[in-house]
This record gives structure tokens, sequence and C-alpha cells, in this order.
């Protein structure tokens, strides 16, 4: 049995996000029918000693309460006493979240996330109550649920990043800076930011979060970077560690492709109602063309100072910015912009034998692991 898979699930592409550029693409599918739920946790069960579901969008709250509800039944029934073994997270917009929906999610044991920019999206989510929002927030924070935030970054807010991290970091919450980039089929967007300015802001809240020795919260992604830079990278950075044959992504109608992001046809694996097993669907045509495009990339990108870390970069990624076999773009820019700082400050600190206490406790505790064993790999 192989170890771990990270299933995400789109139980309904429609949106009601109020966001200028919803990066999904509404087929008139509708609502993913429960057959294909059922079906997708029976053959991963089959195959795979543990999962994670990622249930998202659009906006997955569509799908009614009693949809999750269902679908946690399910999970219950193929997994068992080892329900443990299967974990769930949904991302939503937080307009459709109430008390009683999230109080089964904390019966449930399955984590929230929640898309906010703490009042600074600048125009992305137009029409958002974020009163509503920061009220949630707040009751999941006093309730103790589990939930964490992604924050968009574009060019109308990325010079209030700072701002962000306040706002999150006042509250005691975990938040992930998400930067818009192209995806495939979506138009021009005056979203976009150079890799150079977005680079730059990254690196500047880097440092405010380096050595806010009281900040409660990490900083993602900045805090798996500079964890890579101490190790090696994890697949929860996906970005940066290779996903495939780690990750699909189910349409509400079935459809299988390699990641939650718009894919082109040709990438598709085929239809979960259509096959017998995950394994056939890494066996695919559709994938095979994934993966010999991302081989290509890598190899033009072996001899870059980082590549151990980077790992060629994100296949989807790339298909949208010039072509899945080339490099070079948004991302690979950005990144070898902003790891090397991170890596260099953290080389710096235990070179340098720097006092401790002056960084927070991530970094406290991730040095300090790093120092008492060299050896050990710990996810994040």
């Amino acid at each position: 049995m192989k170890p771990f898979l990270l299933v995400v699930m789109k139980p309904t592409l429609s949106c009601n996000a109020h966001c200028r550029h919803c990066y999904s693409h509404d087929d008139g599918s509708g609502v993913m029918d429960m057959s294909v739920v059922e079906k997708t946790v029976g053959m991963v069960r089959a195959e795979y000693d543990s999962a994670r579901y990622l249930w998202t969008g659009g906006e997955p709250l569509l799908a009614g309460e009693r949809f999750f509800k269902r679908a946690r039944a399910c999970q219950k029934e193929a997994y068992g006493k080892a329900i443990g073994r299967c974990g769930n997270t949904i991302q939503t917009n937080g307009l459709l979240l109430t008390p009683r929906f999230l109080e089964f999610c904390r019966d449930a044991r399955i984590n929230v996330g929640v898309s906010f920019e703490g009042g600074c999206d600048a125009g992305l989510r137009p029409g958002i109550d974020r009163a509503k929002v920061e009220s949630v927030l707040s009751m999941m924070s006093k309730k103790g649920h589990m939930f964490s935030v992604i924050s968009s970054i574009h060019s109308g807010n990325i010079g209030r990043m700072h701002e962000m991290y306040r706002f999150f970091r006042d509250r005691g919450i975990a938040f992930y800076c998400s930067p818009a980039l192209r995806m495939i089929g979506c138009p021009e967007s005056d979203l976009w930011m150079s890799p150079q300015e977005y680079a730059e802001a990254c690196i500047a809240l880097f440092d405010e979060w380096l050595t806010d020795a009281s900040a409660p919260i990490p900083v993602l992604p900045f805090y798996q970077y500079l964890r890579a830079s101490l190790s090696e990278p994890n697949i929860s950075d996906c970005a940066h560690a290779s996903c495939l044959t780690r990750w699909i992504s189910v349409e509400p109608n079935g459809d299988v492709y390699p990641c939650s992001k718009p894919c082109p046809p040709e990438y598709r694996m085929g239809n979960i109602m259509d096959v017998d097993s995950i394994s056939e669907l890494f066996s695919s045509d559709g994938f095979r063309k994934v993966l010999v495009g991302s081989i290509e990339r890598r190899e033009r990108c072996r001899s870059c100072p980082i590549f151990t870390q980077c790992a060629g970069g994100c296949s989807i990624d790339a298909a949208a910015e010039g072509g899945i076999g080339e490099s070079g773009f948004f991302s690979c820019e950005s990144y070898r912009i902003i790891f090397p700082h991170i890596r260099d400050s953290v080389a710096d600190i235990i070179d340098g034998r720097k006092d401790l206490s002056s960084y927070n406790r991530f970094v406290r505790d991730a040095v300090v692991g790093k120092l008492t064993n060299p050896n050990v790999v710990t996810p994040y």
C-alpha cells in the first residue's frame, strides 16, 4: 500500500466569492454526485495508507451542509477504526460558514481554510462582507476550531503586506501569502505583478516576521522556505516539492486532473467513474504528458544553484506561463530571489551564533531542531 495521497475535491465550480478573477470555470455540471465521492474514497482507501481531502472550488459550501455530512459518513464507512488516517480541509470564502456547521467540522476534525485578506483585498472581492468574515474568524479563534487563512497577493495590495501581517498577527491567526498568477484559460489581468516586485515585498515581510520575537503565528510560505533551507522541501510546499503521483483533483463530474489549478483538456487523466483504481489514472496519456513535460523542464533547471530546494517548480504554473517544459517565469524568478535571502538569513543566525531570543519561536524551534538533530527532516 502506498503511503499518502492528497485528493482535491471540487463539489461545485460555481463561485459566490464576489471576486474579480475566480480562476475556476463553471462547466454547468452542478454539485458533485455522491457516487463520485463514494467511488473516489473507496479507491483511495484501497491503495493508500492515508489521505487528505481538500474540498475547494469555486465555493465548496454551495454544495450544502448535508453534502459534507454525507461525504464524511462515506469516509467513516471506508476507513472504520482507521478514520484518523483520513484528513479533511474545506477552503471557503467564509460567507456561508455557520456556528452549526463549524461545530460539525470540529467534531469531525475538519480543518477550515478561509480566503481572506484582512481588509487588504484592494478590490479583489468587491461586495465581500468583511465584518461577517471577521466575525467568523473571531468565533473560530475563541472556540478553538482548526482553521487557517489564505491571502491573495496582487498588484493592488502588494504594498500592504505588512498591514496584512499585523492584522492576522494581532489576532493570532496563521496565514498563507498566495500570489496572483497566470492561470490557464484566464484573460490578461491587472492583478499580476512582476516577480521582482513580489520578491522584494516578500523579503521585507519575512524580515519583519523573522525578528518579531513575540510573533504567535507562522507566515507561509516563508516558514516552509525556512525549513527547506535547513533540510529539504516537503510536500506541503507543493510548488517546490514534486507533487506528481501524490495529488489528484476531482471535478464535479468526476473528471480527474493532476492539479487543482485549471488544466488544459490534454492533461485530463480520466473520469473517476470509468476506472478501477487510482493507479490507472496515473497510467493515463494525460498524466504521461504532464510527466514528460515536467522531466524536460527539470532537466533545464538542473544546473540552477537552488534546484535541490525548488525541484523545477510547479508544472501547471509553467504550463500557464510559457510551456510545461520551460522555466524562468514568475514562479521561478521570484523564488530565485526569495529563497536565497531566507537561506542566507538562517545561515547567518547559525554561523554567527546569534542570540535566538531576537527571533520568533518558529525560527528558534527550527534552528534548534536542526542543531540538535542535523540529519532529521521534520515535516511542516
